[in-house]
């Protein structure tokens, strides 16, 4: 597990997440929220709204549907659940963390080291990666990371 699970910063309430977001996708992420059965299928229309310049990270397809999210989700699991491969952006995350700086810093952050990584745009990425930290603020960052299949939590 890593030094993230000790944090309470993860552990805030679902709804300050959506206050990271500049205010017109703020009032995207709340429609599609509303709109949708799940956060998970929020998130997925949100990321397949506008992918086509994102082939190569979605190019599985299953049941006719790019799996955009599930890859996502994958790679915050690795960062903020302890994967090797995200070692050194799991530091500077942590760092961040420990010196309070403000949830939409983290956010930028988070959304620029899984985009270099993955060869997307960071505010393509922010408004996804808000969604999935209101998901973990649900169940526990801890419940999160030791999830094997992401299901529906909300």
């Amino acid at each position: 597990m890593s030094d993230l699970s000790k944090l309470v910063f993860i552990d805030s309430d679902e709804h300050e997440w959506l206050d990271t977001l500049d205010n017109y996708e703020k009032e995207i992420v709340i429609e599609l929220l509303e709109a949708s059965s799940s956060y998970q299928e929020a998130a997925s229309i949100w990321l397949e709204a506008s992918t086509d310049t994102t082939s190569p990270f979605g190019t599985d397809n299953v049941g006719g549907q790019k799996k955009y999210f599930n890859r996502l989700q994958d790679h915050v699991r690795k960062l903020l659940c302890g994967d090797a491969a995200y070692e050194n952006e799991r530091k500077e995350v942590t760092e961040l963390v420990k010196r309070n700086v403000p949830k939409e810093s983290v956010i930028s952050t988070i959304s620029a080291l899984i985009g270099a990584k993955i060869g997307l745009a960071a505010t393509f990425l922010a408004p996804a990666i808000v969604i999935i930290f209101m998901i973990i603020s649900k169940v526990s960052l801890n419940v999160w990371c030791e999830m094997k299949t992401f299901q529906d939590v909300n």
